[in-house]
C-alpha cells in the first residue's frame, strides 16, 4: 500500500516585487502551517519523506512542517519537478517515486496539486486551498502502478 499527501503551500505574500519562485509566506501563512503541522503531528510522523518545490513559499511551508513534526530536516528534499503548475508533470513525478518509500508528502502548488489529486482519486476531492492537504491511499505497492485511490482531506478551517 502507498500513501501520498499533496500539501498546498501556505498563504504567500504579494507585498514584494519578486519573481514568482521567490515569493515568501505571509504572516498568516506561517501561522496557518504552524498550527496545522502541530495539530496533525501524529499524522505526519507516519511519513518517510517530504518532497518540496524549490519555490520559497513551498520550501518554507515544508521546513516549518518538518521542523514541527521531527525537529529536523533530514527527511526533506527539494525537487525541481514539483515547481510545476501542470498536473501531468506532478503525476509523472509520482509514478517515478522510489518504491522504498511507502508514505510520501509532496509540498507544492495549484492548480497542479488539486488536479493531480482529482485524477488519482476514486471520487473527485475538494480543491486545495493554501495550507490544505489531501492524502490518497493506493492498494498498489509500486508507484508506477498506482491506480485510483481513496482520500482523506484536511482543510486549515477544520
Amino acid at each position: 500500500m502507498k500513501k501520498l499527501v499533496f500539501l498546498r503551500h501556505a498563504k504567500s505574500s504579494w507585498d514584494y516585487h519578486v519573481d514568482d519562485s521567490d515569493r515568501p509566506l505571509s504572516l498568516k501563512g506561517i501561522s496557518d502551517i504552524n498550527r496545522i503541522s502541530l495539530k496533525n503531528i501524529n499524522f505526519f510522523k507516519k511519513f518517510q519523506i517530504f518532497l518540496t518545490s524549490p519555490a520559497n513559499r513551498a520550501f518554507h511551508t515544508a521546513t516549518i512542517l518538518t521542523r514541527n513534526v521531527f525537529n529536523t530536516y533530514k527527511n526533506l528534499r527539494v525537487i525541481e519537478e514539483l515547481y510545476s503548475f501542470n498536473y501531468k508533470n506532478v503525476i509523472d513525478y509520482v509514478y517515478e517515486l522510489d518504491n522504498k518509500y511507502s508514505n510520501v508528502v509532496l509540498v507544492g502548488h495549484n492548480p497542479a496539486f488539486s488536479i493531480a489529486a482529482e485524477h488519482l482519486s476514486e471520487i473527485p476531492p475538494p480543491e486545495l486551498k493554501t495550507s490544505d492537504w489531501i492524502m490518497l491511499e493506493f492498494k498498489q505497492n509500486n508507484w508506477s502502478k498506482i491506480n485510483l485511490g481513496s482520500y482523506t482531506y484536511e482543510s486549515k478551517k477544520s
